[in-house]
């Protein structure tokens, strides 16, 4: 290999990026790295007929440092689509490059593939050299973009329920657009564009068009994933030049310091069999250490379960409402410091509501606390006048949320579960 390569790999940054190996004009290969120096440095040595070619034909290479791991996979499948390296499309084979498909439905579904032909008339976005990063990114996406990847049924599908999908995009009866459903199409297709907003890299400034403060907690979420996805602080440029601005909106909440919580969910299919669940949480005592006194532990014999009774069982405010007037209706259970709602404002306000109206208003209006968590926006209402991201909450309570969120989710299901099938049988 020439020196000038040679000394800019030995000065090469130890950043995430992308690099470009040429002869002459000629684009030979684009490579991504979480580490460019270490990934560069690999090719000082002749170990396979990649790096022998290249060895013997570039003559320059070109550096680029990325702000994130995610920017450089998105970086270096834009570079391989737009400039077609020759020794990319011969050792594609070494490397099974992934697209991201994006079919045009009326709520447009979205696929991984191998293949530019395997979903006539769709989009493709890619190639993507690393199928488990790209399945990461889109895994995350989905947790707070909803996409469909079915096609009509009768009923939700099983992303559906689980919040992966918004459900009326697979479901027979969205199948024309209709006066009732245009809004629907509009939410998702916005969703849909901002996927590929993401994964095309276009505007890597976009950050600073969101006129939603939400929106980039949102994204946050996703860039914080840097385990999945091998090293190099994931940020978008622009991220934290926004985040600076928005910290105001959000200012510290109070501590916490509840020994007992119930935690609350609601579970239907299309408004039937629609159930409510508590759990019940307690601090473990007589523990020796800080830490160990900042476990908790399930409470299984104060956890109910409730069979909405109202006829608004498609209301998941109003069932939820019910749900803690009826609990608050129990005396003999010992009431909690702290109520924890899964979902978002309309929930919490029906759970405040529950409250004062409630025969007990005096006692639980001073003692009980409650606050819900909104998954998809990751933020917590109740804490102060505007919500607040659940990162800024102490370690342990990021943990007790997240706990009791999700088995209260779970004990809901199975009850739903249960319910439909004895109506079947």
């Amino acid at each position: 290999m020439i020196a000038n390569i040679v000394t800019k790999i030995k000065n090469a940054p130890k950043d995430s990026g992308v690099y470009i190996f040429y002869s002459g004009k000629e684009v030979l290969y684009i490579g991504k790295a979480s580490n460019l120096k270490n990934r560069l440095q690999s090719y000082l040595k002749i170990t396979d007929f990649k790096t022998e070619a290249l060895h013997r034909e570039a003559n320059n290479l070109k550096i680029f440092k990325l702000s994130s791991n995610i920017e450089a996979l998105i970086t270096e499948s834009q570079l391989i689509k737009n400039l077609k390296p020759i020794y990319n499309v011969l050792w594609r084979d070494d490397k099974n490059y992934f697209y991201v498909a994006i079919t045009k439905d009326k709520f447009p579904r979205i696929f991984l593939s191998h293949q530019l032909n395997e979903y006539p008339g769709a989009n493709y976005i890619g190639p993507f050299t690393e199928g488990r990063a790209i399945k990461v990114i889109l895994r995350l996406l989905r947790k707070f973009f909803p996409y469909c990847t079915h096609n009509q049924h009768l009923r939700l599908c099983l992303d559906a329920q689980i919040n992966n999908c918004p459900g009326y995009c697979c479901q027979k009866n969205n199948q024309q657009p209709t006066t009732n459903n245009l809004h629907l199409i509009k939410k998702y297709n916005k969703n849909i564009r901002k996927i590929k907003n993401i994964l095309t890299g276009k505007n890597k400034n976009f950050i600073h068009q969101l006129k939603d403060p939400y929106e980039l907690l949102v994204l946050e979420k996703i860039w914080a994933h840097e385990p999945y996805l091998e090293g190099g602080g994931l940020r978008v440029k622009g991220l934290e030049d926004k985040n600076s601005k928005e910290k105001n909106l959000y200012p510290n909440p109070y501590p916490l310091n509840p020994n007992k919580v119930e935690c609350y969910d609601n579970s239907h299919l299309s408004g039937k069999e629609a159930v409510g669940a508590m759990t019940a949480w307690v601090r473990q005592k007589n523990e020796k250490t800080e830490e160990q006194k900042n476990k908790w532990e399930a409470e299984k014999n104060m956890w109910r379960k409730f069979k909405i009774k109202g006829s608004y069982t498609e209301d998941d405010p109003r069932m939820m409402e019910e749900v803690v007037s009826r609990r608050l209706n129990h005396p003999e259970w010992p009431y909690p410091d702290l109520i924890i709602i899964d979902g978002g404002i309309t929930q919490f306000n029906a759970a405040k509501k529950a409250i004062q109206r409630s025969n007990v208003k005096g006692q639980a209006s001073n003692v009980i606390k409650v606050i819900s968590f909104a998954k998809p926006q990751q933020l917590i209402f109740g804490l102060e006048k505007n919500p607040i991201p659940i990162t800024k909450l102490p370690e342990e309570f990021q943990k007790l949320i997240g706990m009791a969120i999700q088995n209260t989710h779970n004990f809901a299901i199975r009850y739903h579960r249960k319910i439909r099938s004895r109506n079947m049988l």
